[in-house]
């Protein structure tokens, strides 16, 4: 995943309560804490994002994982007047990140989320206040049998003299199939729509919903996970 500059205006942190249900009956019940980072310059621009799930086996619940995303993008001198292909960039990210589960009632184990570098074109579409950005990425997952590929969509949409704002993206990616064999791809989808409300300027209060196939390994349905969060920008 990755925000744009149309769509972050400044840094911002976020507390989410997740309350869904996964296919095996695993309640969500939990907290989620994000961090998003994002700095133009001359050459484009850079975006970090965090999220950590307070979800370990202790009491009180500690942070069972880590995961996060920096990208970066520059954009292509040749092209910045040309009336279409000046909103082309080039992208590159990298994604890493690791979780702990409970192995019985007194261990726990851990595992790294398969780190994974991503570069490839990004492009940029306003329409009004309507804010649309895609990305084409070349993917290697670390320990992939070979390349993948993904798709991504981010778009932003502020309504009511900005006191709501609708934002989220879609990612589609390629992975190898773990059930079947190292040669078999499997396509995941992931997207969390948000909706947030501005009461004042700093401050969001809103939702929202992870919506995922193929994301949580032995989930053979389409995961619907809604959360309630609070957005402090800054």
């Amino acid at each position: 995943m990755a925000l744009l500059p149309v769509i972050i205006s400044a840094q911002n942190i976020q507390l989410h309560y997740d309350f869904g249900k996964q296919e095996d009956g695993f309640k969500r019940h939990f907290f989620v804490g994000t961090f998003e980072f994002f700095r133009p310059d001359t050459l484009g621009y850079t975006f970090l994002f965090t999220d950590f799930e307070f979800n370990s086996p202790d009491k009180p619940r500690g942070a069972s994982l880590g995961y996060f995303e920096i990208a970066r993008t520059f954009t292509i001198p040749w092209w910045q007047n040309h009336p279409t292909l000046k909103n082309l960039l080039l992208h590159i990210e990298y994604n890493d990140g690791s979780v702990i589960y409970p192995a019985d009632d007194s261990t726990t184990l851990g595992t790294n989320l398969y780190n994974s570098w991503l570069g490839g074109l990004e492009y940029g579409l306003v329409l009004g206040d309507f804010s649309l950005n895609a990305m084409v990425l070349y993917k290697y997952i670390r320990g992939s049998s070979a390349p993948d590929a993904q798709f991504t969509l981010v778009w932003y949409y502020p309504l009511f003299r900005n006191k709501v704002s609708l934002t989220g993206y879609i990612d589609i990616w390629s992975q190898d199939n773990p059930e079947v064999n190292r040669n078999n791809k499997l396509a995941v989808f992931y997207a969390e729509p948000q909706i947030w409300y501005n009461p004042v300027e700093h401050m969001s209060i809103g939702s929202e919903i992870k919506i995922s196939k193929n994301f949580i390994e032995g989930s053979k349905r389409v995961e619907v996970f809604p959360t309630l969060g609070i957005k402090w920008k800054f």
